[in-house]
């Protein structure tokens, strides 16, 4: 029989599930597909029949583990608590050990490798960004999608920040991706060395807090890096700190809005507050009907919106005609990547930055 080693102390785990079928509920997935093998009971099914040497896994087999968006909404309501999305990432491993990753994913691996982000751009290009503050204990660390595809919310983060007269570090090409595509992909081992690279970066800096304007980022840093001597906080729970110490001055507005949460900034870390009560101070926020621990997923995520482009336009655009629903004027989000496919997916709404919104309502000259 195959050796699943990366799988091996999920064998017991998977016993649990029970296919009850709560974790089809609000599986952006199994709505888009209609098949059970896109819920996660079905995802469990199968990697044990993969474990079990039931099934011999081909590119069909691997299809329906890639198209999971890794939203962890199915471990929320897993009565026995599985670890579904941990269990799909580790199997999704060991078919890249395989050969049997998504092409479109090694691509990506590919460009990482090259120049150190996901995109392929010339990663020196972030140095326009850097910045070396005297005596600053504070480092953004901006990620891929912001300064190459949303460089606004860079300036925007930025913006804040030198509003705050907060002291801070950009460390411009030195600052590798985080290597939360990878994971999410399957290419743990190569991940690993991104990590490695970061903190190396991180503990040179001399720095005490690492912000970051990304949900993916953030969750990569604060949950797989294992650091423990230096704060890791979304922009959002920065915001809502400099706020409530008196230090960042914002002007309220009477525009409706409504807010997105993004699912590795949700879901899988549990900020929910940060974002909404600095979002009531700038504008009247409007809930969808969907939202916080419930909250849909834009469909993007674990490498779906790059490798199965249908499928994560087709869920944003749920996401999309939910927020449509609110009367909201626009749509906030603080992660570049919800933002870019919910903006993909239907034009009925604007979708804004969190950062780039918050910036627009600083008060000049105070």
């Amino acid at each position: 029989m195959t050796t699943y080693r990366r799988l091996e102390k999920y064998y017991e785990p998977l016993e649990y599930c029970i296919r009850c079928g709560f974790c089809k509920a609000n599986c952006p997935s199994f709505k888009q597909i209609g098949w059970d093998s896109a819920s996660a009971r079905g995802r469990m099914t199968a990697i044990k029949a993969m474990m079990r040497g039931e099934i011999d896994p081909d590119e069909g087999f691997a299809k329906r583990l890639f198209t999971c968006t890794t939203c962890g909404d199915c471990e929320l309501h897993c009565p026995p608590g599985v670890k579904t999305v941990e269990a799909i990432e580790a199997a999704r491993a060991e078919l890249v050990d395989r050969g049997l990753g998504s092409e479109k994913h090694k691509k990506i691996l590919q460009r990482i490798r090259e120049e150190h982000n996901p995109y392929g751009e010339k990663n020196a290009d972030k140095n326009r960004f850097r910045r070396d503050a005297e005596g600053a204990d504070v480092l953004y660390f901006m990620g891929c999608t912001a300064p190459f595809r949303s460089p606004n919310t860079v300036i925007a983060t930025m913006d804040i920040l030198d509003a705050a007269g907060v002291k801070y570090k950009v460390i411009g090409e030195d600052e590798w991706c985080c290597g939360s595509v990878l994971r999410r992909t399957g290419f743990v081992d190569e991940a690993e060395k991104l990590r490695e690279h970061n903190v190396e970066q991180f503990k040179r800096s001399g720095v005490k807090t690492v912000v970051t304007s990304c949900a993916g980022c953030f969750r990569a840093i604060k949950k797989e890096y294992g650091i423990e001597d230096i704060e890791i906080l979304h922009i959002t729970q920065y915001v809502d700190k400099l706020i409530d110490e008196g230090l960042l001055k914002l002007r309220k507005s009477r525009e409706k809005v409504t807010y997105h949460d993004p699912c590795h900034l949700g879901k899988h870390m549990g900020v929910y507050d940060a974002p909404r009560n600095v979002l009531r101070k700038v504008a009247t926020l409007v809930e969808m009907e969907h939202c916080r621990e419930n909250s849909m997923c834009c469909g993007a995520g674990g490498g779906v919106k790059s490798a199965y482009g249908e499928t994560a336009t087709g869920v944003g655009a749920t996401r999309m005609d939910e927020a449509k629903i609110t009367g909201a004027k626009l749509v906030v989000t603080p992660c570049p990547f919800c933002k870019t496919n919910l903006s993909d997916s239907s034009k009925c709404l604007p979708v804004v930055d969190f950062a780039e919104y918050v910036a627009s309502k600083l008060k000049k000259g105070e």
